[in-house]
């Protein structure tokens, strides 16, 4: 596979909190993106970091897709979910006050077929030779609650602006040192002539979505992009935040 990583800092952000790993196992290429929460107390981001100097990001992104690919059962999902729910405990030591929104990317390079685990608000979707995306998964938010939306359908509550974009930014499950929350999984097949993107909140909706151009974005904007092909890797990157594991890496 082709394999383009672009990821940009945003306006308001005191440094990229956006990470991504990607390793092969066989024919399956096993990619994790990471969308961390930048927190501030008396305008200092407080963050954890650990004895490497990674930030939640970083770490979990290369970490959990070294996990996944060492067992090397890649294909049992069950499994999979078992050891990121057991991974999840090593965030108890330097990150237990962090949170991100996370998925981990299963691709089978022959046969299209792709499993997407995803707590938070990062979406996959298919880039179609048009030039159309169509986005797959629906994002954990407050927004797409049900009690949210039967409020709204009925005009109760949440009906102003200031509090339609708390909605639309309030994640509804996430990842936490606290507790482990299981990961929806989505399912589907590579369409012909189509590509892979995977991407943070800054790009599919700050930029896509509300149309803000990338240099006026907010927020960090990351994508992954993953076309069918030779193996080969592109980073456009201002942060040390993408991770491409080899065999001996593993």
């Amino acid at each position: 596979m082709q394999i383009s990583w672009t990821s940009q800092q945003g306006r308001k952000r005191q440094q990229n909190s956006d990470a991504a790993a990607v390793g092969y196992c066989g024919e399956f290429l096993v990619a994790t993106i990471v969308d961390a929460a930048e927190r501030e107390t008396s305008g200092k981001v407080l963050t954890g970091t650990n004895e490497r100097g990674e930030r939640l990001a970083q770490y979990w992104a290369t970490t959990c897709t070294e996990t996944i690919l060492g067992v090397g059962s890649v294909n049992d999902t069950e499994r999979v979910i078992a050891q990121l729910a057991e991974h999840q405990k090593t965030l108890r030591e330097c990150f237990l006050h962090d949170i991100a929104s996370y998925a981990v990317l299963i691709l089978n390079e022959e046969s299209g077929a792709l499993k997407w685990l995803f707590t938070g608000d990062c979406r996959i979707g298919f880039q179609h030779s048009g030039g159309d995306t169509e986005w797959l998964n629906t994002p954990h938010r407050l927004e797409n609650a049900e009690i949210y939306k039967q409020a709204a359908d009925r005009q109760e509550k949440l009906q102003t602006s200031t509090e339609k974009q708390i909605a639309q930014h309030t994640l509804t499950q996430s990842l936490n040192a606290r507790r482990f929350l299981l990961p929806e999984l989505f399912e589907a097949s590579l369409p012909a002539n189509a590509n892979v993107i995977a991407a943070t909140d800054g790009f599919w909706c700050e930029h896509l979505f509300t149309g803000t151009p990338l240099g006026n974005l907010e927020d960090d904007a990351s994508w992954l992009t993953i076309t069918p092909g030779k193996r080969s890797v592109h980073e456009t990157t201002d942060s040390p935040n993408f991770h491409l594991l080899t065999e001996d890496s593993k």
